[in-house]
């Protein structure tokens, strides 16, 4: 395991601008040494976008146009080029979205898009804490949590192993949902999960993974699709595999997929006999899985603590998003006590230099 204080942990002390409010369940992408964030919340669901210059070190407002969508979190935000593609999501306490908009980031102009529905089949029912993401010129829905009832009020939860897939006009607009069919075993229904795509640099088809997530208790399982042949699978692995975990990050630089943070269970409990019950708590630790030998590593383990405030203290709900060889992090929460009724949002801006 490398040392805590080998990892090459920056706080980005030093910047102008409007600073967003501290928030957990936004998204983040890069465009060129942007990044870009929308929505989450913290009393209350943001709606206004974002924008973080990684080489000058400033935070600034743009004046987004057209049909903008209101504030959302937990949605699902990709980059294909220059827009940016937002589904989905809570846009107030128990009510979920189904909705699909374009920002031209080029113009900042928003607009909201109406995909075909699949030719056989529903399109996507309006959902939070999905995973959304984008190969080539298609989008990979996959999962998140629904709200059965009619009454925002009365939630009930239903959580998802559906998947969609969303092809994309080149440039601008969209062309319609499609409904693949798929072999193997599907995950099981989750929320709060990650879906990274990678593709061997010599060999073939894309595969999709995702990891963790929640449905009622957390998660800590991989699951690959090849997305040519549409075969789902669980890959073996090798190494120390994460705690189970839901509002984690993962993110992709070279062959290594980071996970970082999230909700794990407190030490010392038996995750077997009682998942719904545990106490959870927000981690800091820090893996990554080399996609191509399907090794896990361990950076920095649960039980490491960091007294020199040296690299990012716990959290869930934050955004991460790599930019050339850097892995930068934002914001999200660092718990939720139910005696106290509250939770603390972070305010602090990370990066990490991985090396590639």
């Amino acid at each position: 395991m490398a040392a805590p204080s080998l990892l090459n942990w920056r706080r980005v002390s030093s910047f102008t601008g409007p600073v967003p409010r501290a928030r957990h369940g936004h998204r983040a992408v890069a465009i060129r040494e942007l990044m870009i964030i929308f929505g989450g919340g913290n009393e209350g669901i943001a709606d206004e976008l974002h924008v973080y210059n990684t080489v000058t070190n400033q935070w600034f407002l743009p004046a987004v146009r057209g049909d903008i969508p209101p504030g959302c979190a937990a949605h699902g935000f990709v980059c294909d080029g220059t827009r940016i593609l937002v589904f989905g999501g809570m846009v107030e306490y128990g009510r979920y979205s189904n909705e699909l908009y374009e920002l031209q980031a080029s113009r900042w102009l928003w607009k909201k898009v109406k995909p075909h529905p699949p030719s056989s089949g529903l399109p996507p029912c309006p959902r939070l804490g999905h995973s959304f993401s984008l190969y080539g010129n298609k989008c990979y829905l996959f999962g998140g949590l629904a709200n059965e009832s009619e009454d925002s009020n009365n939630n009930v939860p239903r959580y998802l192993n559906d998947f969609y897939e969303l092809e994309l006009q080149h440039g601008s607009g969209v062309v319609g949902w499609s409904i693949p069919v798929t072999k193997g075993i599907v995950p099981s229904p989750r929320e709060s999960h990650t879906a990274v795509i990678y593709c061997k640099k010599d060999s073939g088809s894309p595969k999709m993974y995702v990891f963790g997530g929640m449905c009622g208790a957390r998660l800590d399982d991989l699951w690959q699709l090849d997305l040519e042949t549409m075969s789902w699978s669980k890959p073996e692995t090798k190494g120390t595999v994460p705690l189970p975990r839901s509002l984690h990050t993962a993110s992709v630089i070279g062959n290594k997929m980071y996970i970082f943070g999230g909700w794990v269970p407190h030490k010392g409990e038996n995750i077997e006999t009682s998942p719904h019950d545990c106490e959870w708590r927000c981690t800091s630790s820090f893996s990554y899985l080399n996609l191509d030998t399907a090794e896990w590593t361990t950076l920095v383990s649960d039980s490491q603590e960091d007294k020199k405030n040296s690299r990012p203290r716990p959290r869930a709900g934050h955004c991460a998003v790599a930019i050339g060889t850097r892995l930068y992090f934002w914001s999200g929460r660092d718990g939720y006590k139910k005696a106290l009724n509250s939770q603390v949002c972070c305010k602090d801006l990370w990066y990490l230099d991985t090396g590639g």
